[in-house]
């Protein structure tokens, strides 16, 4: 897993991710990345002393892996832009796409709607972000699953009940 990988995760639709929720899942051979491997080819390395975030930069959206110092591989999630010229402004536009997608497959979502962002509960604990650009909404993220759904379905309730 050098380069190769950068390529295959470059390649992997945000529905799919969305749907098989964890990048390890949305690969051929499925297994889990490995930190002192890939943590050479990251754009960025962040660390706490307990945990260390890899951050792989692509054309229109950035790839973020968590671990352990330890090199147990947590969760990862995905920041997603419209404009690649604008990093971090705005993402893709509309929920259209995971919505049609979730009919076609019979899943339900739920919706927690906070003052700035709208974020979409998956059936498998992953979360789709959306934020309000131009009154309307743009995917900006999708967080893997890391937390079972019942945590995350509790901790998304609390988050938006607050205030």
């Amino acid at each position: 897993m050098n380069g190769k990988l950068r390529t295959a995760i470059a390649g992997i639709p945000v529905e799919q991710y969305a749907v098989q929720g964890s990048l390890p899942l949305c690969l051929s051979d499925g297994a889990s990345p490995a930190l002192d491997k890939l943590k050479p080819l990251a754009d960025e390395v962040w660390s706490d002393g307990q945990h260390e975030v890899l951050t792989f930069h692509y054309a229109g959206h950035a790839v973020h892996m968590t671990f352990q110092s330890s090199g147990t591989y947590l969760f990862d999630s995905m920041d997603i832009w419209a404009d690649m010229s604008d990093c971090g402004e705005i993402g893709i536009g509309a929920p259209e796409g995971l919505s049609l997608l979730a009919t076609r497959m019979s899943l339900e979502m739920d919706i927690f709607e906070l003052p700035d962002e709208m974020i979409c509960l998956l059936p498998n604990a992953v979360t789709v972000h959306y934020r309000k650009h131009n009154q309307q909404w743009m995917l900006t993220k999708i967080a893997g699953a890391y937390r079972n759904y019942e945590d995350t379905r509790s901790s998304l309730h609390v988050i938006a009940n607050a205030g």
